[in-house]
């Protein structure tokens, strides 16, 4: 079954256990699903009082549809390599195995730092009586992502894998520029808020 349409109490129980079913890249990638949801309802919201946020919610729905295959991608990459360690495979299939759990959540990684900016363009568009939705939403997209490149990082730290740590540094810079380029805007655009309230 999509991870989507599972019950919450059956995620939280594939999580939470010795041998997980749904690994920390894929439990985090979730958790950004409610805030780019947050972040939609924020601009739907605005919608109804005149914003034109369109644009942008279809943004959105595109990456989130993005993000639901990259979930999906990462989770049976995770479980693939769960499965060879466990089974003490032939360092190859390790290796193999090793590669897939680290491009897929990078996958996923761009598609959060693409959502973080499409956010970015879309916040003066955002009623002040839901800005916390999109900045709150934001901040559990930036946290996803923060665990997400910190699962990559410790794949990317067996011997098997080492020159995939080479290869994807300039990628993985890169990724977390453009995350803190955002995250910095969306933070000013904060405290602007809060000022210009007071």
């Amino acid at each position: 079954m999509a991870l989507r349409k599972m019950p919450l109490e059956e995620l939280l129980a594939l999580t939470g256990r010795a041998e997980p079913l749904i690994g920390g890249s894929t439990a985090s990638l979730l958790a950004a699903r409610f805030g780019i949801a947050m972040i939609r309802m924020a601009l739907a919201v605005s919608g109804k009082h005149g914003a034109d946020n369109g644009l942008h919610i279809e943004q959105l729905d595109s990456l989130t549809a993005r993000l639901d295959d990259a979930t999906e991608h990462d989770r049976a990459a995770a479980q693939a390599l769960i499965k060879n360690f466990r089974d003490n495979a032939d360092p190859s299939v390790r290796r193999g195995a090793l590669t897939e759990a680290t491009r897929e959540p990078l996958s996923a990684a761009h598609v959060l730092v693409e959502t973080l900016e499409t956010v970015v363009a879309a916040e003066p568009g955002v009623r002040q009586s839901v800005a916390s939705d999109l900045f709150g939403g934001g901040e559990l997209i930036k946290g996803a992502f923060a665990a997400v490149m910190m699962a990559i990082e410790n794949n990317l730290r067996q011997d098997e894998v080492v020159d995939l740590e080479v290869r994807t540094q300039q990628n993985r810079s890169d990724l977390w520029r453009r995350h803190d380029v955002a995250i910095a805007a969306l933070r000013s655009s904060f405290l602007a808020r809060e000022q210009a309230a007071r």
